[in-house]
């Protein structure tokens, strides 16, 4: 039985940090990478493009935040999950984060242990947050 392709786009204004995220995701052949943007401004008008089941998304980057973009994706796409992957620790800002309906927020110094099991869960059951329970 063939799964279907969950499509991700990944934005991170660090290329490298990208890069990084794209080679744990390929652990997933059911998983595609179908864009990568370093902005949020970039990310809302991709997202509304290209229609992703996950957007992988910093918080602190140029032109619009995370949380802005967050916002402005939720809105265009209500069926695609987000998930913040940051290395910011502010209980404030992850309170934000999350009250944007996004589905998960990771630490970047855990991702390479939490990533997969977040998106898997979010997929699964619409969120999962290692990281929020803290």
């Amino acid at each position: 039985m063939l799964m279907p392709v969950v499509r991700i786009l990944v934005v991170d204004d660090f290329a490298e940090w990208r890069l990084c995220i794209r080679s744990i995701l390929q652990a997933r052949p059911d998983w595609q990478v179908i864009d990568e943007v370093g902005d949020g401004l970039e990310a809302v008008h991709k997202a509304a493009e290209l229609r992703p089941e996950i957007v992988l998304l910093d918080i602190g980057m140029p032109i619009l935040n995370g949380i802005e973009a967050a916002k402005h994706i939720q809105r265009a796409n209500p069926h695609t999950k987000i998930i913040f992957v940051t290395q910011d620790t502010d209980r404030d800002i992850r309170t934000a984060a999350l009250a944007t309906g996004a589905a998960g927020y990771l630490l970047k110094a855990s991702v390479s242990s939490t990533l997969l099991l977040t998106i898997d869960g979010a997929l699964r059951d619409g969120h999962y947050s290692p990281t929020a329970r803290e």
